[in-house]
């Protein structure tokens, strides 16, 4: 059979970053980024400016990406080392069981960490994990080891969540984005071509530490780089906030104009590898018969309100982009009247990422899901697939739950009952909070949030129709920072292997 035989099904690439917010792309409209490549993708495709992370940290946005399953129905709404999938019907083994040849490079971040989950090729970069009980090496760092350089893929000495930079400090082509880049090519050229392939490229970047190949610093040197964003609120955040207000303690203006510099050249050096993973499918003769799938796990604060990293259901952590691009000639599907370069401003979530990707490939979609196919939305991007999407993330009693629509955004904290509102559409950047002048609107989201936690067979955040506040009356302590959420490893180093 030709490799480039339309009669199989479509192939299916699938890319995700990790920590990339949804307007960091030249394509969402960036003064600064350059991201070329991805912006052909968005050029060529369809482009969802309101694609969230329901649970926008690792573990469980990437269970959720896997399952098609919310937190509240996977039971896994915080960071937890060592979950295990509790489902057979995976984003692969839907796919595989659909003829697709399955594989998957880079970050998993799943637990046991060398389980399949219905691929049939694993590599691995897991950011400096150790992997299971014996502590084994990752793919990436067995191969830098066999490079002459064993134990050393944190030698530049900056830790998994910091914000400090430095330029990458060994050969260029060892940088894990190289690695990662390359490998999915090498992977497209070894693929079964009697067999559509899945691949999942996912990239570990531009999640911390913060090392940057020094070309790619270069391009952001002089370049004026945006000021953070800061709401009228940010005076008094909530208790929950503390982590991420704990991430810019004591850095000065040029610290985290710097660190931004450098996560914008981490992003960069994603796009050129992008674009060798579209070169190679185009020398392979696939482009006419591939869908590429864009997204991210979730995004980070990056200093807006003085905030960092994710976990949060402001803009910066929890909007994330997802671009869908049909094979470069089209596809039967979507008609012949089909545009590209279009954007659809509807609610969609990584929930969505199963059935859209087991529906691209002809699979069967599994039963009582969250998710939903987006691909009637490629084809029409008029259309929705939800009203409001529903945001949680924390442990039970210390949660932060979001109730959003492409206008609104509420936002509560069990912890101690701390309210956000924002009209998102004259608002993007978050910057007023409404709480307190638009009352109507705050009960109305208020009620939609109790209507999702009351359907639930015992939500401790409800009491007789109102939500419950775990510490009434208790204040976020200012330069504090407390372990809350059960999040680990915030400073965790990583040595020599």
């Amino acid at each position: 059979m030709s490799s480039n035989n339309k009669s199989i099904k479509p192939n299916i690439i699938f890319i995700t970053c990790d920590h990339l917010r949804a307007d960091l792309l030249g394509c969402a409209g960036h003064p600064a980024i350059q991201t070329p490549h991805i912006d052909k993708l968005a050029e060529h495709g369809v482009r969802f400016s309101q694609a969230y992370s329901p649970t926008p940290v690792c573990i469980p946005a990437r269970a959720t990406m896997m399952t098609g399953l919310e937190g509240d129905r996977l039971g896994l709404k915080e960071y937890r080392a060592g979950f295990e999938l509790p489902v057979q019907d995976t984003l692969p083994q839907q796919l595989r069981d659909a003829g697709y040849q399955t594989k998957v490079v880079g970050k998993m971040h799943v637990y046991p960490e060398r389980k399949h989950y219905g691929f049939e090729e694993m590599l691995l970069c897991e950011e400096g994990r150790l992997l299971g009980e014996n502590k084994q090496l990752d793919d990436y760092e067995i191969w830098l080891a066999e490079q002459g350089y064993p134990g050393k893929a944190f030698a530049h000495g900056l830790s998994m969540n910091e914000y400090a930079v430095s330029p990458w400090h060994l050969p260029d082509h060892l940088h894990p984005t190289e690695w990662i880049g390359e490998q999915a090519c090498k992977q497209i050229k070894r693929r079964d071509w009697t067999r559509p392939l899945f691949l999942w490229t996912s990239f570990t970047a531009p999640h911390p530490p913060l090392t940057p190949l020094m070309n790619d610093l270069y391009v952001y040197e002089g370049e004026e780089i945006p000021e953070s964003a800061m709401g009228d609120w940010v005076e008094e955040h909530p208790i929950y906030h503390q982590m991420s207000l704990a991430f810019g303690k004591g850095k000065t203006k040029h610290q985290k104009e710097q660190a931004k510099r450098a996560f914008y050249a981490s992003v960069t050096h994603i796009d050129r590898q992008i674009n060798r993973i579209i070169g190679t499918l185009s020398e392979e003769g696939m482009l006419d018969n591939t869908w590429i799938v864009f997204t991210a796990d979730h995004g980070d604060n990056l200093g807006d309100h003085n905030l960092w990293a994710k976990s949060t259901f402001l803009k910066g952590s929890c909007n994330i982009p997802l671009i869908i691009t049909p094979p470069y000639q089209g596809d039967e599907r979507l008609g012949t009247e089909w545009k590209a370069e279009s954007i659809n401003h509807s609610m969609v979530g990584l929930q969505d990422i199963l059935p859209t990707l087991v529906d691209i490939g002809g699979g069967v979609i599994p039963e009582g899901i969250d998710g939903r196919s987006l691909l009637p939305l490629v084809k029409d991007t008029s259309q929705s697939v939800r009203e409001f999407l529903l945001g949680e993330f924390g442990r039970d009693r210390h949660r932060t739950l979001m109730v959003t629509d492409r206008d609104w955004k509420y936002i509560w904290y069990e912890t101690d009952g701390y309210e956000l509102l924002f009209n998102i559409k004259e608002d993007p950047n978050e910057l007023k909070n409404l709480v307190k002048k638009e009352p109507e609107k705050r009960e109305e989201y208020r009620q939609k949030l109790i209507s999702i936690l009351t359907s639930r067979e015992q939500d401790p955040a409800v009491e007789g129709e109102e939500l419950k506040v775990t510490f009434p009356g208790s204040k976020a302590e200012k330069n504090k920072r407390p372990r809350i959420n059960s999040f680990m490893a915030y400073e965790s180093p990583v040595g020599h292997h």
